[in-house]
Parts: C-alpha cells; structure tokens; sequence
C-alpha cells in the first residue's frame, strides 16, 4: 500500500473525527469557542489531507514507517473515541 494513501487516510479520518461532531453541534445551534475551534481544525485538516493527496505523486512520497504507524493508531483511536462519545454520551 502506498505511504501517501495512509499518510493522508490518516488525516481525513482525524480531520472527521474532530470536525464532524463540532460541525454538527454549530448546525444545531450550540456556540461556543473550543466548538468552532474543533470545527475549524477539523475542516482544515480535511483540506489540508486533499491538497495533499492530489498535489504529491504518491511513487515520491516517503515517510518513516513509525511516523506511519504513529498516525495511523492515532486515527484509529480518534475514531473509536468518537464512536463511544456518540454511542455512549461519554
């Protein structure tokens, strides 16, 4: 599998699993500050993960494979804690 695809997978699952809830909570007329910020960070990392995806050749892109292992089990975690947050209201 190509380190780009990981790498930016990665990051759009992050970017979702932060802005989703927050850009869901502004939709439903929560306000306030670390809600927009989440969203904002949220959005951005989406942005950023596609800009990345279409403007690197993925045959030249490298990255250490911990830096790879690190992002991914951070994503599967951002995932999962967003999965319980909304299952269990934790």
């Amino acid at each position: 599998m190509e380190d780009l695809y990981i790498y930016t997978g990665s990051f759009v699952v992050i970017g979702a699993s932060i802005g989703g809830p927050a850009v869901g909570s502004l939709i439903a007329g929560a306000r306030s500050i670390p809600i927009l910020l989440m969203a904002i960070g949220g959005v951005g990392m989406l942005a950023t993960a596609g800009y990345e995806l279409l403007r690197t050749d993925p045959e030249e892109f490298t990255a250490p494979a911990i830096a790879l292992l690190v992002l991914a089990g951070s994503a599967c975690l951002s995932f999962l804690g967003t999965i319980l947050s909304w299952m269990g209201g934790f």
